[in-house]
């Protein structure tokens, strides 16, 4: 019934007798302001006059499943739990059984990043949310998927706030010089080619971090829900164009949003290797000029450590 009290508010655009509402949707007027008032719980402004009704003003701050379907344009079945492991164990789980969806978290208790590391995901600290798709593509296209979402992300970012967003290849979103969100893409193989593909995502909005954390992450400013349901039609937008032309679309605009210049450190399984950025190639592979020759290292090998700002 929420879901549905919140669409007819948001579709309303101004004020909405309880009255109406009430009969319209046949509920009492009580059952009625317990919802309005659970809304307001999760952070959604809501404007109330006597004899005129009710009018949303801000949607809620928590994206609950409700609230954000109302957003999107895509069509696509969205979960939330307020609190799980991991949203990408979320969706391999559902994986099983499920053809698409998106899975969403106001806590993660064990966030996964890269390499095995650990993406702290606080209550009402972040957006924390992985998309369940099949691409039909072939396997060794699928980490493409991440740079291109990358790029959906930034303009996700954007679209709800006022900072500029930049990428650190592969995965890392940067704010103010610091990392303000991360992807992670995890894709399972089988006999017939890629059967599923998991990408979760993390966005920060609020400040809360800790020790080292402190000097390496940061926060964007934006709604909650406003902030997932950009998410989830800037990924699926970039998703379907991603099957449709492959990486080749978003190369230009991750090239301009590179947080990387300079002098690099690269390490990989073969040990590292220190040398002059030299850009990226059409598949997404970071170029790195040493020792008088140009080398090539794919997304899923290396980690970097560079000149400037970012980490």
């Amino acid at each position: 019934m929420r879901d549905v009290i919140y669409r007819r508010l948001k579709e309303a655009g101004d004020y909405i007798s309880g009255e109406a509402l009430s009969n319209e949707l046949g509920v009492t007027r009580a059952a009625l302001w317990k919802h309005i008032r659970a809304m307001e719980a999760d952070g959604a402004v809501i404007d109330s006059v006597p004899r005129r009704g009710y009018k949303l003003l801000s949607p809620p701050d928590v994206p609950l499943a409700d609230y954000v379907s109302a957003h999107i344009r895509h069509v696509i079945p969205v979960f939330y739990r307020p609190v799980t492991a991991s949203t990408n164990d979320d969706a391999k789980t559902a994986a099983r059984n499920m053809q698409t969806g998106v899975f969403i978290a106001g806590e993660q208790t064990t966030g996964k990043g890269r390499k095995g590391r650990i993406w702290v995901s606080k209550p009402r600290c972040g957006v924390y949310m992985s998309f369940l798709v099949r691409p039909r593509t072939a396997p060794e296209r699928v980490a493409g998927l991440t740079l291109a979402a990358a790029v959906a992300m930034c303009r996700a970012i954007e679209s709800v706030s006022d900072v500029s967003a930049l990428i650190k290849w592969p995965n890392d979103i940067i704010v103010y010089g610091k990392k303000a969100a991360g992807i992670l893409t995890e894709s399972m193989i089988g006999m017939d080619g890629v059967d599923f593909v998991v990408c979760g995502i993390g966005v920060n909005t609020r400040s809360a971090f800790d020790g080292e954390l402190a000097n390496r992450a940061a926060a964007i400013t934006a709604n909650g829900t406003l902030l997932a349901a950009a998410m989830i039609d800037g990924f699926l937008d970039a998703f379907n164009e991603f099957e449709q032309d492959g990486l080749a679309p978003f190369m230009s605009e991750f090239r301009r949003r590179s947080a990387i210049s300079g002098k690099l450190t690269v390490s990989s399984p073969s040990g590292s290797e220190t040398g002059e950025f030299a850009g990226f190639d059409d598949d997404g592979a970071l170029l790195l000029n040493a020792h008088g020759e140009t080398r090539r290292y794919l997304a899923g090998e290396v980690s970097l450590r560079g000149e400037h700002g970012y980490v």
